[in-house]
């Protein structure tokens, strides 16, 4: 993570930072060996001329500038700077005549730091400046923004968006180019999401009040809904630009805030959605006659899911209370729609359940709702405390310090309190409280003093530093208290969910703060909202597993809580564990990937039948009705798109970027949906009027521009192979009840089957589509390609023959042309999948056939018999070593061959100490002679490589006995210098032509030395030539 947040800060502080940590560092090292420090006259000289122009620039800065407060905090900063520059001065000074002086040292490390410090505050005091004006700029736009509450004619309407427009430029340019300074990548992604959606709120929010203006003044019908429009679209922009003042002020990132704030805005919205569903489900259940499955029993499930997710967020004993009243409400309300299955809806034991889950859900909402308040709570008081214990420091660092920051104090004992008393842990809960007693009594005794004027007193210095250090403790005390509040966070997709399950599997007894289990939890609560959706046996079964895999997780951490996790029982447990868990990670894909398949085969079908109700002429029959229920249809299918998007984002496969693009776009996609509903009923009440044309196109086309992203991460979140499959399965079952249909004589149910047919088969073409966009594989999208334009040729012609039958749906041949197009549909479909497999290797061609394989039955010849005659003559003995004399240096002559000394060095150090022939110190010696002449013949120093010959024979020799020291003192000359010469001739030579021309002269004196060409000198210089001869051959390359 940055250390600092903007990059000029960043560029002028970190070399600072590394100098003043190479003088500390020179600091503790000269009190260890007592090094006297050099002359800093020079270097100090120029550090005071850059303070004393960074102060004469900050000066006229502030003499310039209209800001009040950074009047106000810039002189204390210049004090501070120039006193530690001031102490520098002096340290150079005294260093100067005593540089062993330790004062000296502890004015330089003092002095340093305070320039540190100094300039530091200089800097963030500008920066915050700097950030105050993009702040005004974004605050003239929001009080702009409420002005739009009083626009009512064109007029104003023009002159409103002229003023806006430019204001709106102003700010977008600004945030841009503070983005691009921050060094925080959070707070940059945050900056600019938040600046996109200002913008592409813009042309709504013109549109919005154009509407507005247009049926205020021609008292048209759609008042109501215009005002939602506007207002909504008002209150988002204002929610945004307040989210970038907010971010614009951030100087670190706070990872815990950021999930603190995200969870509170996940609960609220679930209790938005329950309280939107609770009269819908409590009329289902006060029905008897209710059809089980119904809208009235989904809007129960979603209830439940909803609340579900509000339980996952909590801890300990509310946690265990609202997800043990979810599943309890779930198995009553599926005893309740299995009886009324049955047609026993009104009997007394069904009138009776029905009651209870009607009773449940209320239970359940009060609880939600505290868990809700609670967190918010906990949150607020948290960051408050922050805040105030931030103030209380300075106050306590200020021994002259007003009144002002004992006030701080209290307010963040009083946010302390408030946490404390909502704490579940009574030992917590008490720490707190014993804390709070103790800081209370220090600071009003802290305060006495400084009011009689002590401040500065020893006692009031120490029990600042008290009180400091209890508050830092009480700080850290809440902070748990607040973590402790909310369960360990596990990764927010699916792989990480195992990744982390699996840790923990394998080592129960590890404490890993619960991330493994809740992980697991996490999963299971997955598999039950997936569960929530599906009908008959297979709910029945993915619970079963949810269940086994719930059971297995409780049993093996009572037995890791107990001691025995590393018992056989446990492994027993944590093997059974891990195989519910890939089989319930199989069925969750499965079941997730289907959803999809049917979910998103369709997404805008039902807004353009919503536009095609809002255009209705006027004299249409039923025209109010078709419209409700297609805007009722139309909520429905934006409500299970963004479900089944949240579901992907949760067991699919994707990454924490892809998962949080899902989740915004399906936040996005609820505050749209009403819009647009409003937009169409503006239209539908107002027909032929242009303006209410218009908005309705603006709004209908930002939700299908944001359906579209949220489908795109949807396909990223998935594999596409297991969609395909899916979507080729669909098909199928979508010709088996066209088959019936056709049997049937029941035209309305084929049309619904060749429907779906083609759009399955258009969805398939758009993966297809953008699969072959991000891939780079130019085979894989030339098959591709070729598979989808197949398919899409064949779309039409079974959209023609399914008309054709619907209008005929007796007529043989019309049946067989239409199954005959959607077996080609399905061939083409199977095409695109088999185009997604990986191709299968090329294996080798199979062995011959063995059956014609035949043995004869001649014998192998016999062996030939041994040689006879002469005995061979006995090996001679090997020639006898002398040793090899050193070349006589000429009288006069100057040796300028650094090799060759260290050689001769090493050479009589190895004669002198030789006491045999086999002593490995001569054979060294001998060697290394043979070497270096014939590098300094050939003019070509032995490569660094090289040392291998010798070295090792040179650890053969214990460094311990004095006889070898000399020897290895010698042999270590060598090797640098041969080193250091071989590594500049190197340079100049390729590598390739460079081993071709050192190795066998390497080879070759390394023969001379072990008289296996022979010792004398016309042998050697024979060998010689053939080295000068190589490196001729070489010089080329």
């Amino acid at each position: 993570m940055p250390v600092f947040h903007t990059r000029t800060i960043e560029s002028i502080l970190e070399p600072v930072a590394q100098q003043i940590s190479h003088l500390v560092i020179m600091h503790e090292e000269g009190e260890v060996d007592g090094k006297a420090i050099p002359d800093l006259t020079a270097p100090v000289a120029a550090v005071q001329a850059a303070v004393s122009n960074l102060v004469r620039v900050g000066k006229e800065t502030v003499q310039t500038t209209e800001d009040q407060i950074l009047k106000r905090d810039m002189p204390p900063a210049f004090i501070k700077v120039e006193n530690a520059c001031t102490k520098l001065v002096q340290a150079a000074q005294m260093l100067q005549s005593d540089p062993y002086s330790v004062p000296a040292r502890d004015y330089l490390i003092d002095g340093s730091r305070g320039i540190l410090s100094g300039t530091s505050d200089l800097l963030l005091t500008f920066d915050e400046a700097e950030v105050r004006k993009i702040i005004r700029v974004c605050k003239g736009i929001l009080e702009y923004l409420t002005v739009a509450e009083v626009v009512e004619t064109m007029e104003d309407l023009v002159t409103y968006t002229k003023n806006l427009g430019p204001g709106m430029t102003k700010m977008a340019k600004m945030i841009d180019e503070r983005q691009q300074e921050l060094t925080h990548q959070e707070h940059r992604v945050m900056l600019v999401n938040s600046m996109n959606t200002v913008k592409e709120l813009l042309p709504v929010l013109i549109s919005a009040m154009k509407i507005f203006v247009t049926t205020k003044n021609s008292k048209n019908q759609g008042i109501e809904e215009a005002l939602k429009n506007r207002n909504f679209t008002v209150e988002k922009m204002s929610a945004e630009i307040n989210e970038i003042i907010r971010v614009l002020q951030l100087t670190s990132w706070d990872e815990d805030a950021w999930a603190s704030k995200k969870d509170t805005e996940a609960m609220k919205r679930a209790l938005a959605s329950i309280d939107s569903k609770l009269n819908q489900a409590k009329g289902w259940l006060r029905d008897p006659t209710a059809s089980p499955g119904d809208a009235g029993e989904q809007a129960i499930r979603q209830i439940l899911d909803e609340a579900g997710k509000v339980g996952e967020l909590c801890a300990g004993k509310e946690r265990r209370e609202i997800l043990g009243t979810c599943k309890m409400l779930g198995q009553m309300t599926d005893q309740v729609a299995d009886l009324r299955a049955r047609g026993q809806g009104a009997s007394p034991v069904a009138m009776q359940k029905a009651q209870q889950v009607s009773q449940g859900l209320d239970v359940l909402t009060a609880k939600v709702e505290n868990a809700a308040r609670k967190l918010e709570a906990m949150t607020n008081s948290k960051q408050s405390i922050a805040k105030k214990i931030d103030a209380a420091q300075n106050w306590l660092a200020d021994p002259n310090g007003g009144p002002e920051g004992e006030e701080q104090i209290r307010g963040a004992l009083a946010e302390a309190r408030k946490i404390a008393e909502l704490c579940d842990d009574p030992k917590e809960r008490d720490d707190i409280l014993r804390s709070l007693g103790e800081i209370s009594a220090l600071t009003s005794k802290l305060a006495d003093l400084r009011r009689q004027g002590k401040g500065d007193s020893p006692e009031a210095r120490a029990l600042a530093k008290q009180v400091a250090t209890a508050l830092q403790n009480l700080q850290t005390k809440t902070n748990r208290a607040v973590a402790n509040s909310r369960p360990a966070k596990a990764a927010v997709h699916l792989e990480g969910k195992i990744e982390q399950a699996q840790r923990w599997i394998d080592n129960p007894t590890v404490d890993d703060r619960g991330v493994g289990q809740a992980a697991i939890r996490g999963l299971v609560a997955e598999g039950h909202r997936l569960a929530n959706v599906m009908m008959g046996p297979y709910r029945q079964d993915l619970l079963a597993k949810c269940d086994r895999v719930d059971q297995l997780t409780a049993q093996l951490a009572d037995l890791a809580a107990r001691g025995e996790g590393e018992s056989p029982q446990a492994r027993a447990l944590a093997s059974q564990l891990q195989d519910s868990l890939k089989d319930l990670k199989a069925r969750m894909q499965e079941a997730m990937t289907q959803e999809v398949s049917d979910v998103f085969s369709d997404t805008t079908t039902p807004i353009k039948l919503l536009a095609v109700a809002a255009t209705a002429p006027p004299d249409a029959p039923n025209r109010e009705e078709v419209f409700d229920e297609r805007a009722a249809n139309f909520e429905n299918h934006s409500g299970r798109l963004g479900a089944t998007a949240e579901k992907a984002a949760a067991v699919g496969t994707a990454n924490k970027s892809t998962v949080e693009g899902i989740q915004a776009s399906v936040k996005t996609a609820r505050e749209l949906t009403p819009q647009v509903v409003s937009a169409a009923r503006i239209l539908l009440r107002n027909p032929g009027n242009q303006a209410a044309y218009e908005h309705f196109e603006t709004m209908k086309n930002q939700w299908i521009d944001n359906v579209e992203k949220m489908t795109g991460l949807v396909d990223e979140a998935i594999d596409t192979k297991s969609l395909l499959d899916a979507s080729e399965e669909a098909i199928k079952k979508d010709l088996d009840k066209c088959k019936v249909a056709m049997a049937n004589i029941q035209p309305q149910m084929l049309v619904a089957g060749a429907t779906s047919i083609a759009r399955r088969a258009n969805r398939i073409l758009l993966v297809a589509k953008r699969e072959v966009e991000n891939s780079e594989d130019p085979k894989f999208r030339e098959a591709v390609k070729a598979a989808s334009d197949e398919l899409s040729k064949t779309i039409s012609p079974m959209v023609m023959d399914a008309k054709a039958v619907a209008g005929n749906i007796s007529d043989p041949g019309l049946q067989k042309s239409f199954l005959d197009s959607g077996y080609r549909i399905l061939g083409a479909v199977a095409k695109v999948r088999e185009a997604f497999q990986p191709q299968e290797p090329d294996f080798p061609p199979p062995p011959p056939d063995l059956e014609q394989l035949r043995l004869t039955d001649e014998l192998a010849p016999p062996k030939p018999p041994l040689p006879e005659g002469e005995v061979p003559p006995p090996r001679p003995p090997p020639p006898e070593e002398k040793d090899e004399e050193f070349p006589e240096q000429k009288a006069g002559e100057v040796i300028n061959q650094p090799m060759m000394m260290a050689a001769r060095q090493l050479h009589d150090e190895a004669r002198k100490w030789s006491s045999k022939p086999g002593n490995p110190a001569a054979k060294v010696g001998i060697g290394v002679v043979a070497e270096a002449d014939a590098a300094d013949a050939v003019g070509f120093p032995v490569p660094s490589d090289m040392e291998d010959d010798y070295e090792p024979e040179l650890l053969l020799m214990p460094s311990s006995q004095p006889v070898n020291q000399p020897i290895l003192a010698a042999a270590q000359s060598l090797h640098r210098e041969a080193t250091k010469w071989s590594s500049k001739v190197l340079m100049s030579i390729p590598s390739w032509g460079c081993s071709i021309c050192i190795r066998p002269c390497a080879a070759l004196t390394h023969c001379i030395t072990h008289d296996l060409c022979g010792s004398c000198e016309s042998e050697r210089g024979g060998h010689l030539s053939v080295c000068t001869l190589l490196l001729g051959l070489a010089s080329p390359f």
